[in-house]
């Protein structure tokens, strides 16, 4: 031990401004260096959370955009499908279920007992359902083939409602009573 002692002390110029050199880096490390390296830690955290919120926006708008474009072409086919598919008034209604079902029913032989028809305005809507109920007679595979033909139409009919049953005796078939809808807009020159 005497040895390190007498070197220690020999050399204690030299030794004390390291010494001291060393508390002070110590210091720097603990005071400095420590709460910036954990700064630097925070900032890292943070610009990671706002990487992620920023493409989470991204994406968002991305959406918004892709919703507007879409709400844009929906109303095109909308306003499209207004002008071009659904009849413009109650006459076009009466004059595609009508005629159009007449037509229908004497291509596939079929005979028109009755026929009634009633506008309704829907709640909340622009559009009225025109109803047209009506009574036909025939055999089954011309019933089969009106129906084909009713549901292949290129005009707006739904077929809402069929009801079969057997006819009388004299008549031999089918007696068919059918709810076919179609709809148009108020408004305008509607109605």
């Amino acid at each position: 031990m005497m040895p390190t002692r007498r070197l220690f002390h020999e050399k204690r110029r030299l030794l004390w401004p390291l010494a001291i050199a060393l508390l002070i880096n110590l210091a720097l490390l603990a005071l400095v260096v420590y709460p910036l390296s954990q700064k630097v830690d925070g900032g890292e955290q943070d610009a990671a959370v706002s990487t992620a919120a920023l493409n989470v926006a991204v994406r968002d708008h991305a959406a918004a955009k892709a919703t507007v474009a879409g709400k844009s072409q929906a109303d095109a086919e909308l306003q499209k499908f207004y002008g071009d598919v659904l009849p413009a008034d109650l006459s076009g209604a009466r004059r595609i279920t009508f005629l159009h079902i007449e037509q229908l029913a004497n291509q596939n032989d079929l005979r028109i007992e009755r026929q009634s028809s009633e506008p309704k305005v829907q709640r909340e809507s622009q559009l009225v359902k025109f109803t047209y109920s009506a009574s036909l007679s025939g055999e089954y595979r011309n019933v089969r083939r009106f129906i084909h033909a009713l549901e292949t139409a290129p005009e707006f009919l739904v077929l809402e409602n069929v009801d079969v049953s057997k006819s009388d005796a004299e008549t031999r078939g089918l007696s068919v009573s059918v709810q076919i809808a179609t709809y148009f807009r108020t408004g305008g020159n509607g109605n």
